[in-house]
């Protein structure tokens, strides 16, 4: 996999020697006999290529060009640039992960700390919608909890955001002592005092409990069926299970909390080959000298 260097980023002013792109996808087409065709999608995640090089540009935009071409030799390494007609969320949602697997639904809490940034395509006039994966969001990102924006930070109920994977962490809103546990087809969790603003059909996520068994249920969120002061029952099936009150039952965004970001983000790119060629347009003093740059190639690098 081609490593993409988070501090290298194309500046803006490279666009002066002009630039291509494509939103690239790989389909399988056939036609019969009879004209009809037939089309097997093989990959569903939209690509970006672009070429740059068909305006000549001042000799300070070559030796920006020329600047990234050698800090990432030449393309073993990738680096980060802003696509000019798509840079920032336009409909931002969040993604619930699980031990880095999406769960629950897009653009909702799931009673989990880590969730995905995720940009959402609509065509207008319908409904249909495609969702990307956004892995490099810039340091302006600010994550929306039920409409409101939630704090970067580390106090309860704020969040931190990972520039190079796009993953938002929340901070539990609160967290009490587990001090019984009842197994069976259902579970009973007791802890220490009720967490505000849980409901049935919300998520309890538990942590640190202890006994052989115990993985059934930690690090991991739960169904609530019932609650009853601080007595809270999940659908877990924890029949015949060996686990010991411990650790802590904890509120993370929940179902009925819409999730939502604003802010942009970059394309990790590469130089697709080992070389850039050049010409000198326009000749004379350095200020003055104007340089062609012949279609440099550049693809995106997917992570």
């Amino acid at each position: 996999m081609v490593a993409v260097l988070a501090d290298v980023v194309m500046p803006n002013s490279v666009l002066a020697a002009g630039i291509h792109g494509k939103n690239k996808r790989v389909n399988d087409r056939v036609s019969n006999q009879a004209g009809f065709m037939t089309v097997t999608s093989i990959s569903l995640t939209t690509l970006r290529e672009y070429e740059i090089g068909f305006i000549p540009a001042p000799l300070s935009v070559w030796q920006t060009l020329l600047g990234l071409f050698e800090a990432t030799d030449g393309g073993a390494s990738g680096f980060l640039m802003e696509d000019p007609t798509d840079n920032a969320a336009a409909n931002g949602l969040m993604q619930p992960l699980l031990n880095g697997s999406a769960v629950g639904l897009i653009g909702a809490g799931y009673g989990v700390p880590t969730y995905q940034l995720m940009n959402r395509y609509t065509s207008l006039g319908s409904t249909r919608t495609r969702d990307r994966t956004i892995k490099r969001p810039k340091s302006t990102v600010v994550p929306v909890r039920a409409g409101l924006p939630v704090t970067i930070g580390a106090g309860a109920g704020n969040a931190t955001f990972d520039q190079t994977t796009g993953i938002v962490t929340f901070v539990a809103d609160a967290s009490q002592n587990v001090t019984n546990i009842s197994v069976g087809s259902s579970t009973n969790i007791t802890l220490a005092a009720a967490l505000p603003g849980m409901v049935v059909g919300g998520q309890l996520w538990l942590q640190g409990l202890t006994g052989a068994d115990a993985a059934v249920v930690n690090n991991l969120n739960h169904t609530i069926t019932n609650i009853v002061g601080a007595v809270y029952t999940v659908s877990t099936n924890t029949a015949g299970k060996t686990i010991n009150p411990a650790g802590q039952g904890v509120k993370y965004p929940q179902p009925a909390d819409s999730l939502a970001w604003t802010g942009g983000f970059y394309v990790p790119v590469q130089f697709q080959n080992d070389e850039i060629d050049w010409e000198l347009v326009v000749a004379g003093p350095s200020a003055g000298r104007f340089i062609g740059v012949n279609n440099v190639q550049l693809v995106e690098v997917r992570e």
